[in-house]
């Protein structure tokens, strides 16, 4: 499941980044790795047992959530594209301030659609080390089947 983030992300970042005449060509494929692990990275570190409730304000639209969790996010991403691909920090910070609510945005309206197999609680189950996305192997009980009903696991 978290493959899905991880394609949504590249997605974002390959727009960004080729539509930025900023990040010369020879450069770009390393910006959209470096920008998609700093991301996902950004994720990871922000899942932790205290921080539940800004994620869930984070995808459910919830403006100051959002605030606070995406400058932390954009701030390694601007940090990564400068020290590790040699972008300018304008440049850089262009390409993390586009990316990174589109992002938001899509994860929030994917998890949101029921019409969409796309379930944010099996993703951070999984990230959580909460298993795979077998239904039998969810139902433990604890943070992780709480994380999953707030994000509508089992949708």
């Amino acid at each position: 499941m978290l493959d899905k983030i991880m394609d949504l992300v590249k997605d974002q970042a390959l727009e960004a980044i080729t539509n930025n005449a900023g990040v010369p060509a020879d450069k770009r494929e390393a910006a959209v790795e470096t920008t998609t692990s700093s991301i996902l990275d950004g994720f990871k570190d922000q899942l932790t047992p205290g921080n539940i409730t800004n994620l869930v304000g984070l995808f459910g639209g919830n403006s100051n959530a959002s605030n606070a969790l995406t400058s932390s996010i954009q701030s390694s991403v601007v940090s990564a594209l400068a020290q590790k691909v040699g972008l300018d920090k304008n440049v850089a910070n262009g390409i993390a301030s586009t990316v990174i609510p589109a992002i938001m945005g899509l994860i929030s309206k994917k998890n949101n659609d029921p019409n969409d197999s796309f379930d944010l609680g099996d993703i951070l189950q999984s990230a959580l080390g909460g298993g795979n996305d077998s239904k039998e192997k969810k139902g433990g009980g604890g943070l992780l089947d709480m994380i999953g009903g707030l994000f509508g696991g089992g949708k």
